[in-house]
């Protein structure tokens, strides 16, 4: 009787010791989890209908499952909005395009001071910078043909503009010139300037897509669109110029009607994070970015196939890399 009571006694107690230490385990957010230094991780992204949007959507729940306790959430941006907002504290990380964070450090283009409180973390994919207009368009047919025209450039903070009028200066054209000839410069979500589009409420509008843009595609089923193509010696000269903005061939079959590669001048994506976050978070945040690859690959296959770790540094010098990230490519060897 007594042997049976203590083992009842041994039975009872490690019952308790195993449901204390699920309790503990339950508090601090479930075994394996990830210690974040903070509750909130608010990561910039684009506007909705950008392909930035379901990356990071992508991102804030790959986090959150792997961190405990974290909420992350995506915030609608722009590339240079989102560089501005990570210096003001606004938010933790953000896309946004190599030629702007360039500009950022050295206080140049849509930035009046250096910007010292940023890091950069990886280059993602090139960006194609598309400037269509709908096939019915008969007096559209280069760029050239816009400047007396109503033109959506996306939104005014995002990197599109930027790259835009410098694309355009190869051409002499600038907004005042638009203006004077009669032209109109809009801004806004994607979504919503492809729809202007679509109702002949803009004449032009501007994108970047890898390659092909979503809001467009959408549109393009009743209102086949027309691709304007940049000329090759415009393409040539501006990637000659310290803007980190090169060219490529938009490949034929992007959008419906389109035969042939139209030439287009390209940035590149990248992920940027606060210079002040601890190490070992920037290292984690990193590790899982590429860790799980395959919900990216799932998700957003054509961007994702652009994500390797041997194009991870393309436009970005290694000087600007937050230590946690350098620390991981250093391990995988993308780093030497």
């Amino acid at each position: 009787m007594k042997k049976l009571s203590l083992t009842l006694l041994l039975i009872i107690c490690t019952f308790l010791l195993a449901a204390c230490g699920s309790g503990g385990k339950e508090a601090s957010g479930g075994e394996g989890k990830l210690e974040a230094p903070g509750k909130f991780l608010r990561i910039g992204s684009g506007p909705m209908g950008s392909g930035w949007f379901p990356i990071t959507t992508i991102m804030s729940e790959v986090y959150m499952d792997n961190f405990s306790g974290l909420n992350a959430s995506q915030i609608e941006g722009g590339s240079t909005a989102n560089l501005k907002s990570m210096d003001v504290g606004d938010i933790e990380m953000g896309i946004n395009y190599t030629s702007d964070f360039s500009d950022a450090i050295k206080g140049e283009g849509s930035f009046e001071k250096k910007v010292d409180t940023i890091a950069s973390v990886a280059s993602l994919y090139p960006v194609y910078q598309t400037i269509a207009t709908l096939q019915k368009s008969e007096d559209i047919n280069s760029i050239e043909d816009i400047v007396d025209k109503h033109i959506f450039l996306g939104p005014k903070d995002g990197g599109g503009p930027v790259a835009f009028w410098r694309m355009m200066e190869e051409y002499g054209i600038n907004e005042e010139k638009i203006k004077k000839a009669g032209g109109k410069i809009s801004y806004g979500n994607y979504n919503d300037g492809a729809s202007m589009l679509a109702d002949g409420n803009v004449d032009v509008f501007l994108g970047g897509g890898a390659p092909a843009i979503a809001s467009l595609q959408e549109i393009e089923m009743t209102n086949p669109v027309k691709v304007l193509p940049i000329d090759q010696d415009k393409l040539e000269s501006i990637s000659k110029k310290d803007y980190g903005i090169s060219f490529d061939n938009l490949p034929a079959g992007t959008y419906k009607g389109q035969e042939k590669d139209i030439p287009t001048y390209t940035a590149v994506s990248m992920l940027t994070v606060q210079k002040e976050l601890d190490e070992e978070y920037v290292y984690n945040l990193t590790k899982l970015f590429w860790d799980n690859m395959s919900a990216f690959e799932k998700q957003i296959p054509e961007r994702a196939k652009h994500f390797t770790l041997d194009t991870v540094l393309d436009g970005i010098d290694p000087e600007t890399l937050h230590p946690g990230a350098k620390k991981y490519y250093e391990e995988k060897g993308a780093l030497k």
